[in-house]
């Protein structure tokens, strides 16, 4: 390992263990190397480890741009202001057998993004193996005008450990996750504040295509629940994912799999809801030939499919509780025994649950088993809804309108159909969007307008489509139809007794005729 040694006036009277962090030098009294020079400024050089070369990066001047990089061999002098050097020299590491290695967190900066600021404000910063300077000044990377935050208030510093975020003397000081810090070792789904401005790093998720599988997220919330994907995915524990229905439950479930390493083996996914009330001990655990009535062969269970692999279980809170007594003894044991057989056969499944039901309360009315509940929510994943994250409609769009296309071929949102998507609740979710999107595109041609998405709106979502038309969407398809209400009412996708009613709410001079 590389070690540095201060000299001063040519005398050595100082080491310091290059390790797997960066150092900072300078004459600032909480540098790692604090050198009292008049020609050396507050925070002068910075030294990291890249591929075993020793780096010294002249940060000075702050803007990355005017950042100066040089390799430091061995045993080379560099010069710190009037009357210090510094040198790196080799160092035998003696320690002791039972010493402890620390372990730092695997993390390439040039795979993270900085999200600052939330929903629609939010802008993004795409990190390189380089220094960058946050602060309120000009000189730095990413201006921020927050005037809680410094004129150089933060740094993120690539090193061999990962990324290293490390405060520069600031007024208000940096928080990490809550806890302010002078320096902490961060990585994906990490949030760091500095004034009033919040920070995120989340994983470049563009150019990865293991991050998770059919899953498009643009918004902090979900680029957070995407991060703690990555943080449990090596993990054996089981996981509970807790959402509305149609958020996306099952594809978290598959990011889990693809990004752990049974992401060879199966992934079997199967709805506890949908599994009949007299066999759901059969469809989980399998059965021999001749158990029951009708078992004319042995039926491997889903336990058995999934062997080595990720056993999704959806709507968990639907088992009965004869069943979660036996799901309970399958993750107490690892054992699982066929319906018709005494042989019990041991399994190796990573369970992940699923749910949009308040799985606490069930556990206090009695309809759910408080020993499984804390079996099964070691983990806990809330995925939002898609009416708390708009800033990935668009993106799901995008994604739906791609999907279509090979089925139906291109198709374009005209302006006002996107922004009915944007306005519209979804109770649905995720789900609800993308049938809105494939039923109006079955209506329309290359452009799906409007009167497109409002009678898939009413198709899909039910009612709940009628309650959003406006005047000016009844006014405007009346004038498109020429007056004809029947007409309107279709374009609409409204009964056409409803635009009656809604017509003779408004003033006379737009109630029109019908026209047959």
């Amino acid at each position: 390992m590389e070690m540095l040694e201060l000299y001063r006036a040519g005398e050595l009277v100082a080491r310091y263990v290059l390790g797997a962090r960066t150092v900072e030098i300078g004459r600032a009294w909480n540098c790692d190397v604090a050198v009292e020079d008049p020609e050396l400024a507050d925070r002068h050089f910075l030294l990291l480890k890249r591929r075993g070369t020793v780096v010294v990066f002249d940060v000075s001047a702050g803007r990355r741009q005017r950042v100066v990089e040089y390799p430091l061999p061995l045993g080379r002098a560099v010069p710190l202001g009037r009357n210090h050097e510094l040198r790196c020299v080799a160092h035998e590491q003696r320690g002791d057998a039972g010493t402890d290695v620390l372990a730092y967190p695997s993390c390439v900066p040039s795979q993270l993004q900085v999200v600052i600021g939330r929903a629609s404000d939010a802008r993004r910063v795409q990190l390189a193996d380089l220094p960058v300077h946050f602060g309120r000044s000009g000189d730095n990377d990413v201006r921020l005008s927050d005037s809680a935050v410094s004129e150089r208030h933060l740094r993120l510093e690539p090193c061999e450990a990962g990324l290293l975020a490390r405060d520069l003397g600031s007024k208000n000081g940096t928080f990490v996750n809550g806890v302010r810090v002078h320096s902490a070792l961060v990585t994906e789904g990490t949030r760091i504040r500095i004034g009033r401005t919040e920070l995120q790093l989340v994983a470049h998720h563009e150019d990865d295509v293991c991050a998770a599988p059919r899953m498009v997220a643009e918004s902090s919330s979900m680029l957070e629940v995407l991060g703690e994907v990555r943080r449990v995915a090596s993990l054996a524990w089981p996981v509970l994912i807790v959402g509305e229905s149609g958020t996306g439950k099952e594809g978290i479930a598959l990011a889990l799999h693809e990004r752990s390493e049974r992401r060879g083996q199966p992934f079997v996914a199967v709805n506890a809801g949908g599994l009949t009330r007299e066999l759901v001990e059969s469809q989980l655990f399998g059965h021999e030939r001749g158990a029951f009535t009708g078992a004319a062969n042995r039926h491997r269970g889903v336990f058995e499919q999934a062997q080595g692999g990720t056993l999704f279980l959806d709507e968990v809170g639907e088992l009965p509780l004869e069943q979660q007594a036996r799901l309970l003894r399958v993750l107490e044991t690892g054992d699982i025994r066929r319906v018709g057989s005494e042989i019990p056969l041991r399994v190796d499944v990573r369970l992940v649950c699923a749910t949009h039901r308040d799985l606490r309360l069930m556990v206090a009315d009695g309809t759910f088993r408080q020993d499984l509940f804390y079996r099964i929510a070691r983990v806990v994943l809330q995925v939002p809804s898609l009416r708390a994250r708009p800033e990935d409609l668009r993106a799901l769009v995008k994604r739906f309108l791609s999907e279509i296309a090979r089925e139906l071929g291109p198709r374009e949102l005209t302006r006002e159909a996107l922004q009915r998507l944007l306005t519209h609740e979804w109770p649905g979710n995720v789900r609800e969007l993308r049938n809105v999107l494939s039923a109006a595109a079955t209506t329309s041609s290359s452009c799906i307008e409007l009167s497109d998405i409002e009678r898939a709106l009413a198709r899909v979502g039910g009612g709940a489509a009628v309650r959003d038309v406006t005047s000016e969407m009844i006014r405007r398809a009346l004038d498109e139809c020429s007056g004809n209400q029947a007409a309107a009412a279709r374009a609409l996708g409204i009964p056409r007794s409803t635009l009656r009613d809604r017509l003779r709410l408004l003033e006379p001079a737009t109630v029109l005729d019908e026209v047959s």
